[in-house]
């Protein structure tokens, strides 16, 4: 039981920065950073904590949700995958150019309802899109997590796919958190100015849409040494990151890390407890 729970933390680990949508990894950074506005450094871990979180869980969902489609017979969807793969890269590519340029699209009645889902729900949709994206490269080591936990009993052990979803969500949450550090001493530096770090995710997003874009539309251009170059120099990028996570050092970073948003996640619920009786007037 122990060594497929670690084996599953250490597969969701990896699955983070596989090839096919290793981009996606500084988008998700660059999307804290700017999130959350001017709020307080409390406020913010909370959030990206709770993000990450959303966001892990909508990353896996899109294995589970898949590796069912393909038990069941439905060869459809890997002809699909490319196309949905292009259309989540020019989305974010999208996505990015506004950020990036500051344009505010006509809404109408329409732009409140969108903002409210987009807080609500967007940490998950990240996640949808990032398990999309991801989900070639990813979805074998996935099953066979899944796999292994029939193994353990007569009956299925959701052991391995919760180790799965922890280590996923152990290096998503961390990157939130990094984040939205690092977004809260930024916009210090940058005088408040919530724009500025806007357009700084905006400009990752745009490139990690475009990296995406062009990673599944290489299937349809035909020989690109260009763009086969790109894409084997990040590929290179995110296996030296998946071959250290897979480390014993990256295991012992990853545990460390959790230690420490644990840590700051007690330090920052006594110092509020500590400031509600203070408000009070209690002793």
């Amino acid at each position: 039981m122990m060594s497929l729970i670690l084996y599953g933390f250490t597969a969701g680990a990896v699955a983070t920065v596989n090839p096919c949508g290793f981009a996606l990894l500084p988008a998700w950074f660059a999307r804290e950073v700017a999130a959350h506005g001017e709020q307080p450094l409390t406020v913010r871990f909370v959030r990206s904590v709770w993000a990450g979180l959303t966001v892990s869980l909508g990353f896996v969902v899109i294995f589970a949700a898949a590796g069912l489609v393909f038990a069941s017979g439905a060869a459809w969807l890997g002809q699909a995958l490319p196309w949905v793969g292009v259309l989540i890269g020019l989305a974010f590519a999208a996505i990015g150019v506004i950020w990036l340029t500051g344009l505010r699209l006509p809404g109408g009645r329409l732009a409140a309802p969108c903002r409210r889902v987009n807080v609500k729900y967007g940490s998950f949709g990240f996640g949808l899109s990032y398990g999309l994206a991801s989900i070639s490269c990813t979805l074998p080591v996935f099953t066979a997590v899944a796999g292994m936990s029939f193994l353990t009993d007569e009956s299925f052990s959701p052991v391995g796919v919760l180790s799965f979803l922890g280590g996923a969500a152990t290096v998503l949450v961390l990157v939130a958190v990094a984040g939205a550090s690092s977004g809260a001493a930024l916009s210090r530096i940058v005088a408040h100015s919530t724009q500025a770090l806007r357009r700084l995710s905006g400009g990752l997003t745009l490139i990690a849409g475009i990296y995406i874009s062009l990673y599944w539309g290489r299937l349809f251009l035909g020989d690109t040494p260009l763009v086969d170059e790109v894409i084997y120099w990040v590929g290179a990028r995110a296996s030296g990151a998946a071959t250290f996570l897979s480390s014993q050092g990256g295991l012992t970073l990853l545990v460390f890390g959790i230690l420490a948003v644990a840590g700051l996640a007690w330090s920052f619920a006594f110092f509020l407890q500590g400031k509600r009786k203070l408000l009070s007037g209690e002793e």
